[in-house]
């Protein structure tokens, strides 16, 4: 992988993360078919460029996260809110990584092509399930109950296919949460489960191993923060809008198809 491609993927990450069809997901399927990189590599090359990302939700939300952590109370729901939900997202997302690093010690090119498809339409199904819905409940509303499925929506997230933003928004939003303050959480639960992900892979040193150079992943994260800063208040605009249900399963048939061939 060189710079070039490097950056590609990591200006695919950034544009990706704030639409409903697993950035992860697109970033593994282009280093398996296009750079031939092993499913190991790729998934955890995908984990790290989520960095990038999360250094925009972090300057995004900059006044919201100062407040957080000049203000620490268990009475603020907000903070309770993302404690409560990354505890359970690690209860779920910690299996989920260790089992999905076996699968693709051992698993080909093919195999993860069919994974992430049949994982894309999973997602699909699940924003279809949840069109329309429109919540009324605030943050002084949402209970241990809302929180946890939150949190174990954003664990199996880490199966990559499946949405983060679209998988943690629809829980929020079955559970009636209204659509702008899930949108807020979404983002916000993700800056803990990101740095989580990115711990558990630089442990396992597999990224190392891999043959990526540190040049070119700094590239790449650079290039993610960049295209994710500049674009995440215009593809939010996009996301409401756009039909990424059909999206979602037509191109998970795709890379179904591209499995069984």
């Amino acid at each position: 992988m060189g710079f070039l491609e490097a950056i590609v993927l990591g200006a695919l990450q950034g544009i990706t993360e704030w639409l409903p069809i697993s950035s992860s997901g697109q970033v593994m399927l282009s280093l398996v078919n296009f750079l031939q990189a092993n499913p190991e590599a790729a998934f955890s090359l995908a984990i790290i460029l989520h960095f990038g990302t999360l250094l925009a939700v972090v300057v995004k939300y900059r006044g919201e996260l100062a407040r957080l952590l000049l203000n620490l109370s268990w009475k603020d729901p907000l903070l309770r809110f993302l404690l409560i939900s990354t505890i359970v997202t690690g209860i779920v997302g910690i299996p989920l990584y260790f089992a999905l690093k076996g699968l693709f010690s051992y698993a080909q090119g093919g195999l993860a092509n069919g994974l992430v498809g049949a994982l894309l339409i999973v997602t699909g199904i699940v924003l279809y399930v949840s069109r329309g819905k429109m919540g009324t409940k605030e943050m002084e509303g949402i209970g241990w109950l809302e929180t946890g499925i939150a949190g174990a929506a954003q664990g199996l997230a880490i199966l990559p296919g499946i949405s983060r933003s679209g998988a943690t928004v629809a829980a929020m939003l079955l559970s009636g949460v209204r659509q702008e303050l899930a949108l807020k959480l979404s983002f916000l639960m993700s800056i803990p489960a990101v740095l989580g992900a990115l711990a558990l892979d630089y442990a396992s040193g597999d990224i190392a191993a891999a043959g990526f150079g540190l040049g070119e992943i700094a590239a790449g994260v650079l290039a993610a923060f960049v295209f994710g800063y500049l674009t995440i208040d215009i593809l939010l605009g996009v996301a409401h809008k756009v039909r990424f249900d059909i999206f979602c399963v037509l191109f998970g048939l795709i890379a179904i198809s591209v499995f069984l061939l």
